[in-house]
């Protein structure tokens, strides 16, 4: 009988040690998002960012895409350039748009996998440049 108690308590021991250390990291990670800022140079399709976050190796950004013109566009790309604190382009993200009806809005999110990078520019293109 003993020896159950001290199984059961080195089992209660060891739950709750890895739902702390679990709780622990999702805190930390949260925490280590910092906002960033950046220029939207998109006039149509309308381009609103509704959240860009980054850590030190990677990050996303959140946007609204909006056909605010009359026609229907079949394929555009959404690009995401992104600069460290002296303007260095450090890459380039591209997310696909299809079918985006006159009036029509779509909510996207853009990853990256960059380290260091202060802001962004947000823009649309019809193709993606290498």
């Amino acid at each position: 009988m003993k020896r159950f108690k001290q199984i059961m308590i080195f089992s209660i021991i060891i739950i709750v040690f890895a739902i702390f250390s679990d709780y622990m990291m999702k805190v930390g990670l949260r925490n280590s998002y910092k906002t960033i800022s950046g220029q939207i140079k998109s006039v149509s399709p309308q381009i609103t960012v509704t959240e860009a976050k980054t850590t030190d190796v990677n990050g996303y950004v959140k946007a609204n895409i909006k056909n605010n013109s009359d026609q229907d566009i079949e394929k555009i790309y959404v690009k995401l350039d992104l600069y460290s604190k002296r303007d260095v382009n450090l890459g380039t993200e591209y997310q696909e748009i299809n079918n985006l009806k006159a009036g029509e809005e779509e909510s996207i999110e853009i990853k990256y996998r960059y380290s260091k990078v202060d802001h962004y520019e947000i823009n649309s293109v019809d193709e993606i440049t290498k």
